[in-house]
Order: structure tokens, then C-alpha cells, then sequence
């Protein structure tokens, strides 16, 4: 078992955060879906979380590598699992300037709409065109 220090990135609450088998959806009577952890080995974090922590940070990145081979078999096929359906999402951005670009591309390539002038464009006063940057 490693020691709080060993689990650097990965300590939650005096556990190591990679633990734990996948959960389950589970739908209710009202049409509701709920996440259902392991009973018997529960995932001490969500896989979204860590998704997001191995496409950002390089040290979770050098943290997961290091701890994965000592991991239970059940976190292993989870985590296995998780980053084979989800490549771009568990991908590390290798430049934080990378990272920067990523967020202003996504918010910048929205439409944007321009509302045409009539002396350029006479037969389609009015129109508006949408325009991708």
C-alpha cells in the first residue's frame, strides 16, 4: 500500500483516488438516472474528475503512470477502460499555452451574425449570413 506522500496528485481524504471499480447507471421508477458505486469497492473518485486531471496537470499525469501498475485489478480495468473510450479527453496537453489556445478556440468560433447592408448587397436586404471565425 503507498504511503500518503507516494500518492502525490492522487490523495483524497488519506486514500488514493485512483481506487475503485466502475459504477453503474442505474434508472429509477421516475425515469431518473442515478450512479450506483461498487458496494464492495467503490471509486474513491468520479471518472470525469479524472479525465480532467490527466488532460491538464502534468503532475497527476506523471502520478497516474507511477501508481498505476500498484493499483487492484478492478481500478486498472476502470481506468483502462475509461482512457481507451475517452482518448482526447485523457490526453495530456503537452503546452499550457496548448491548454490556453484550446479554451479561447472554443469560445471565439461561435457564430457570429452580421446583418448585411443594403448597398452591398441590394437583393438580400436585410438577410442576415452567418459567419464562422
Amino acid at each position: 500500500m503507498a504511503t500518503d506522500e507516494n500518492l502525490g496528485f492522487w490523495l483524497f481524504s488519506g486514500k488514493n483516488g485512483l481506487q475503485g471499480a466502475a459504477s453503474t447507471f442505474v434508472e429509477l421508477p421516475d425515469g431518473r438516472i442515478l450512479t450506483q458505486k461498487d458496494p464492495d469497492n467503490p471509486a474513491i473518485l468520479e471518472d470525469e474528475y479524472i479525465a480532467y486531471c490527466l488532460r491538464t496537470s502534468r503532475q497527476a499525469r506523471n502520478d497516474f503512470n507511477r501508481l498505476y501498475p500498484d493499483l487492484d485489478d478492478d481500478s486498472k480495468d476502470r481506468l483502462s477502460i475509461l482512457i481507451a473510450h475517452n482518448p482526447r479527453m485523457t490526453s495530456l496537453i503537452q503546452d499550457p499555452q496548448d491548454y490556453e489556445d484550446a479554451i479561447q478556440h472554443k469560445e471565439v468560433t461561435e457564430d457570429i451574425r452580421l446583418r448585411s447592408a443594403s448597398h452591398t448587397r441590394p437583393r438580400n436586404e436585410g438577410v442576415e449570413d452567418r459567419v464562422r471565425v
